[in-house]
């Protein structure tokens, strides 16, 4: 599932709106059956929600919004770590503040 060429990639069955697939994937098999759940139950959703019923219209509304999930996931990162780096800067200058002061003592 990485893309990445190895020989102990694990073959997989897998189901996704009732078609069953078998996926190689490097990942081990418990992964590849939660991405793929994940992925089905998106694609359920979207069909609830919508009527889509169409299989390839499907496909491409459950990609579009697991890769949706995953910018807003990164972005959010982004976020908590500009907070973090900032947090840290800040700390930092209070502890040297500090062992400055501890010296000067």
């Amino acid at each position: 599932m990485t893309g990445k060429e190895s020989s102990n990639k694990e073959m997989v069955e897998v189901e996704i709106l009732g078609e069953s697939y078998t996926l190689k994937s490097e990942t081990s098999a418990e992964y590849t059956r939660r991405v793929a759940e994940h992925v089905d139950r998106t694609a359920r959703e979207i069909r609830e929600g919508s009527g889509v019923l169409d299989q390839k219209k499907l496909a491409i509304l459950a990609a579009l919004a697991v890769a949706d999930q995953l910018f807003r996931m990164r972005e959010g990162l982004d976020v908590v770590k500009g907070l973090a780096e900032k947090r840290a800067e800040r700390l930092t200058g209070e502890i040297l503040s500090a062992v400055k002061q501890g010296a000067g003592e």
